[in-house]
């Protein structure tokens, strides 16, 4: 559902400017949009626990250690008593986020770990 919505989303979102971007200087707005995705995702991941790896100016390998997320909803989990893994909701992202960053013509491949993710993505 969440793809659904992605989907009808973007092309108000970015439309005709990320089109012409990607035509111009694709290895350029690749880095903005990397960048834009490490500042909006500092929300709820603290930046000391974000690895950034340039591969080349279209790949980028991403690591998040330590992720708050799942270790408040280890803790959630705990007191509440229920047998719950928080990585079902990283299992979730892994299945739509890798379709949504399709639509912008990034191939994305995402790893779970023991204390947070990896991704690497790459412009097609």
């Amino acid at each position: 559902m969440m793809f659904k919505v992605w989907k009808k989303i973007l092309p108000g979102y970015m439309g005709v400017a990320l089109q012409v971007m990607k035509t111009i200087a694709p290895g350029r707005m690749f880095k903005k949009m990397v960048d834009a995705f490490i500042s909006f995702s500092q929300v709820t991941v603290p930046l000391s626990n974000l690895e950034v790896t340039w591969v080349s100016d279209r790949e980028v390998a991403m690591r998040t250690k330590n992720c708050p997320m799942l270790v408040r909803g280890k803790e959630l989990a705990k007191k509440a008593g229920l047998d719950i893994d928080p990585k079902e909701i990283c299992k979730n992202e892994q299945t739509y986020m890798p379709k949504m960053l399709a639509e912008w013509g990034l191939d994305i491949t995402m790893k779970l770990e023991e204390n947070g993710c990896q991704m690497i993505g790459k412009l097609k």
